[in-house]
């Protein structure tokens, strides 16, 4: 017997402990606010292996693991010399395998170092075993083959096969769900509940029947849990903001992981709610979601994209991140800092009129000037020419320092200095997520709060972006322009909600933007082609502007206080108590019929790639300043019905050279000539 043991310690001194490496290459998780998982990372060799801890497991379960699979597990070293000698004489007696015998701590020796089942191989397990039983608590080895079992697929230990079969973490495992638990990792594959459900009820039955015969369960919760159907979700582990989690997965930690401030309700329904609305898009099209809470800057919703899988509409990009023209919806900054520079007031009159400022001739997106209109109604029409003036008084330097100061610089091809007016039109870059933390600024009395999207993100205030005067009249403003069409305007009757929005559309209908607000929340909705391909007639309050009022209709409506725009600007009680220096600005009105006539799209040489139809036409966009309307068009010699409004949606078939006349009801006319592919 000496010579027995002793030849058994030289045999377990020399083989060699299987490397543990396995266990540190783990998959990472990301989580939402209340706890609830969102996403996740599979580890280094691809599978989806957490680590988990025996503590962190429903302990029932390690009962009904070790009656089943190692009744003495507590006792034996390594290996149970009872347990293998008991299989041998089953195998004997049934001519097949009946038991493997094999204990934990010998299955963890082949998940960590995997060799053909033979006998020599099954020697050096147990030698391995035996070893590893020295170096390792019983704890560190449970933990261990908890974490690297096998259930099916790329699924590796019992966190990843509870919440991908479940949904749920395995503290929270019912008797039949813990049964399938303990009988998958026998025969992962072949027992696979979502993909042979039968061989996996049988083999959950087994160890049900198995567990009442060693009297862990009793018969009667045998016969219930019997009774249950497999119960596995067909959906896997979550994949929610997929965008978000890329961009944080540098900050993972594989234990940890990392918690959002994302509400996981509101963002499986805004995820649906983008993919819904692109089955109304083209391929090529796609759409941005972003949620911020006012009060602390927390990101709610990350939507940065409609539909990730989809390569057509490019859906890895991340377009909340993705810098982007912001067309008119930068004007409500450049009103906040006139008011703040006392240059107007809400009321102050100002003449809508054609401006040509060192050459620059902006026109209003309609063709038409309302003449004299006060400030407020200017911000609430999206007029051209007003901001421009505002601009130009403000100075673009000026402007483009305020933000960054704050740490949110608009991105520019060039200096500062060396900017135009066309900042005050959306001349400048843009991301959504930077638009969408500009705008709270409305519904925070000025004050900014860093954006935040993680736990672990520190609450900061930067400071004020417009003195609170001034962000309050402009979100007064807001909260009056007329909801899209079709939709409701969003406002509870006690105050406690005023829904202020505002809308964009890039040169060349690139972008299609709005952000709203209410006291509460900032929700920004970017449509458009990544590729920055136009999106013809996609304006902002067409498309973009419905679906943030949808956005709205999941949030919470503010219990008590007035929503945007509380505080008027000033204390001034009518327009006529304004002081002289406030009542007028700019340059007075003057005969807008006598104004010349432009066309401001397409220009002379303008080379155009048209999105043509089934039927092979082209819709153009067609847009004229000046005059006096009706506008006649001639389009290749063919006239086409007059328009009202400075603006016409021509179909053209032709390719190559067109010429374009227009004409207005007293005669005068311009003309343009681009190339249409």
């Amino acid at each position: 017997m000496v010579c027995l043991l002793t030849a058994l310690e030289l045999s377990v001194r020399s083989v060699t402990l299987p490397s543990l490496s396995k266990l540190d290459d783990r998959s990472s998780l990301v989580y939402a606010a209340d706890g609830e998982l969102l996403n996740g990372f599979q580890s280094q060799d691809d599978k989806w292996r957490l680590y988990a801890r025996s503590s962190a497991v429903d302990p029932r379960h390690l009962e009904r693991l070790l009656a089943y699979e190692d009744q003495n597990f507590y006792a034996h070293r390594g290996v149970d010399f009872l347990a293998l000698a008991r299989a041998g004489l089953l195998t004997l007696r049934e001519g097949r395998v009946v038991s493997g015998g094999s204990t934990l701590t010998m299955q963890l020796v082949r998940l960590l170092d995997p060799s053909p089942r033979t006998v020599s191989s099954k020697l050096r397990e147990s030698l391995r075993a035996i070893k590893l039983e020295r170096v390792l608590s019983k704890e560190q080895i449970l933990d261990a083959y908890l974490t690297l079992a096998p259930y099916g697929g790329n699924l590796e230990g019992i966190r990843a096969a509870s919440l991908t079969y479940f949904g749920k973490e395995p503290t929270e495992l019912t008797l039949e769900q813990s049964a399938l638990l303990v009988a998958l990792p026998q025969a992962p594959e072949t027992r696979r509940p979502d993909r042979a459900p039968k061989a996996a009820l049988a083999a959950r039955n087994h160890v049900l029947s198995t567990l009442a015969r060693r009297s862990v369960v009793a018969e009667s919760a045998r016969l219930a849990a019997a009774a249950q159907p497999l119960g596995v979700r067909a959906e896997g582990l979550p994949r929610l903001a997929p965008h978000l989690a890329l961009r944080l997965k540098p900050t993972l930690t594989t234990d940890a992981g990392i918690s959002t401030l994302l509400d996981k309700h509101l963002q499986t329904a805004l995820e649906q709610v983008a993919r819904t609305a692109l089955r109304d898009w083209e391929p090529g099209v796609n759409i941005a979601i972003i949620v911020m809470r006012n009060s602390d800057g927390a990101v709610i919703c990350y939507v940065g994209s409609g539909d990730q899988t989809n390569e057509s509409r490019q859906g890895h990009v991340d377009l909340v991140r993705s810098i982007r023209s912001p067309g008119s919806a930068l004007k409500p900054f450049i009103y906040a800092m006139a008011f703040e520079k006392l240059l107007v007031h809400p009321d102050t009159i100002v003449a809508d009129q054609p401006i040509d400022i060192a050459g620059y001739r902006p026109a209003n997106a309609d063709g038409e000037y309302a003449g004299d209109i006060s400030i407020r109604q200017a911000l609430l029409l999206s007029k051209n020419t007003v901001p421009v003036l505002l601009m130009d008084k403000i100075g673009v330097p000026a402007f483009l320092a305020r933000f960054r100061t704050v740490g949110s610089p608009l991105r520019l091809g060039a200096s500062d200095s060396e900017a135009g007016l066309a900042v005050a039109l959306g001349g400048v870059g843009v991301s959504l997520e930077q638009l969408v933390w500009m705008f709270s600024a409305f519904a925070n009395e000025g004050e900014l709060k860093r954006l935040r999207f993680a736990t672990t993100d520190p609450e900061v205030t930067l400071g004020d972006l417009f003195e609170p005067a001034a962000a309050n009249a402009v979100a007064d403003i807001l909260a009056d322009v007329p909801p899209p069409a079709g939709r409701p305007r969003l406002e509870a009757r006690d105050g406690s909600r005023r829904v202020g929005f505002k809308t964009g559309t890039s040169y060349g209908f690139r972008d299609a933007w709005t952000v709203g607000f209410d006291r509460l929340h900032t929700v920004g909705v970017w449509i458009g082609r990544p590729d920055g391909a136009p999106l013809l007639g996609a304006y902002g309050v067409t498309v973009a502007a419905p679906l943030v009022m949808r956005v709205f209709e999941e949030l919470p409506v503010p219990a008590t206080g007035a929503g945007a725009g509380r505080k008027p600007l000033g204390a001034l009680a009518s327009p006529r108590d304004l002081p002289p220096r406030l009542r007028r600005f700019g340059p007075p009105l003057a005969s807008v019929a006598s104004s010349t006539v432009r066309i401001e799209f397409p220009k002379t040489g303008t080379e155009i790639v048209g999105q043509r139809g089934a039927d092979g036409t082209a819709t153009l966009p067609m847009r004229v300043s000046g005059g006096r309307p009706p506008y006649d068009w001639t389009i290749e010699g063919e006239v086409h019905a007059a328009t009202r409004t400075g603006e016409l949606q021509a179909a053209i078939a032709q390719r190559g050279q067109i010429e374009v006349l227009v004409r207005d009801a007293d005669g005068k006319q311009d003309q343009a000539s681009f190339w249409l592919d």
